[in-house]
């Protein structure tokens, strides 16, 4: 077990994470192993963090959220809570604002002053677009993880002013299936199956907890796949986009443009440049 005394970096009991200061505030991507705990600590500024994959138990002075892909929860500015990492870690990234730029941030005090946890698939694909930013070869990088974090921010904060009921169980048993089988060709029905509801109403609640389709979610998951895939191997790229679903390599060129902003061989030649 990591040891803390007080307040602590956002790092702490990660072997492998990435930094970049944009000057209002510092992003964060890193990696914590599986098992890994953090007792109780704090940290000096207020976090947005969104759980790109993996999971973790975030226990607060009033409850324990279970944080998995597609979590987005923050944390005020001296907020005491411990960590525990599921058994597949967890990768996170966190964006924390600078205290001085209070001006900046007045608008988003709903979000950064209290806590809160909720689950949407779009803001986890701006966050996972975040950590990719700071990868960047060129001199762009901050730019564009700057506009990241403002527009992550106005989301966050107007979807604060909706209450949401809990969402039920089987909806996070859908989820990690998803996550476990990915790689497999999914089917709505069997997937409905796997958790004992109607096909029409897993699509429905999926679509408004995740911000998008079963389809969807999983294309993401493959692409996201394929970047880590394009950045640890030399394989061909018709080799990736065939294991990720894509029988027509064009197909993939888009796909993976939309999702990333290059194109699979810019980004296979940035992130080794």
């Amino acid at each position: 077990m990591v040891q803390t005394n007080g307040s602590v970096p956002v790092t702490l009991g990660s072997p492998s994470f990435r930094d970049l200061d944009l000057g209002p505030a510092i992003v964060t991507d890193a990696w914590f192993p599986a098992g890994t705990a953090l007792p109780r600590h704090t940290h000096e500024r207020a976090s947005v963090v969104v759980m790109v994959d993996g999971s973790f138990e975030l226990e607060l002075s009033s409850a324990t959220r279970h944080c998995g892909p597609t979590a987005v929860f923050s944390e005020p500015a001296g907020s005491a809570h411990a960590n525990r990492m599921g058994t597949g870690g967890a990768h996170v990234v966190v964006i924390q604002p600078d205290p001085a730029e209070a001006e900046l941030f007045r608008p988003f005090a709903g979000v950064l002053e209290q806590p809160t946890h909720r689950y949407h698939g779009g803001l986890a694909s701006r966050g996972s677009q975040l950590a990719r930013e700071l990868q960047a070869a060129d001199d762009l990088g901050a730019l564009a993880a700057e506009g990241i974090v403002l527009e992550m921010l106005v989301a966050l904060t107007r979807l604060g002013g909706s209450r949401r009921r809990r969402p039920p169980a089987w909806l996070w048993r859908a989820q990690d299936f998803l996550h476990s089988q990915f790689m497999e060709p999914v089917r709505l029905a069997d997937l409905a199956r796997e958790v004992a509801v109607h096909p029409a109403h897993l699509a429905r609640a999926f679509r408004q907890q995740f911000g998008t389709s079963v389809g969807g979610y999983v294309r993401r998951l493959r692409l996201d796949w394929a970047a880590a895939e394009l950045q640890r191997s030399d394989k061909a790229l018709a080799a990736i986009a065939l294991a990720a679903g894509f029988a027509d390599q064009s197909h993939f060129t888009r796909s993976f443009r939309r999702h990333t902003g290059f194109t699979p061989g810019a980004y296979r030649r940035g992130r080794r440049g």
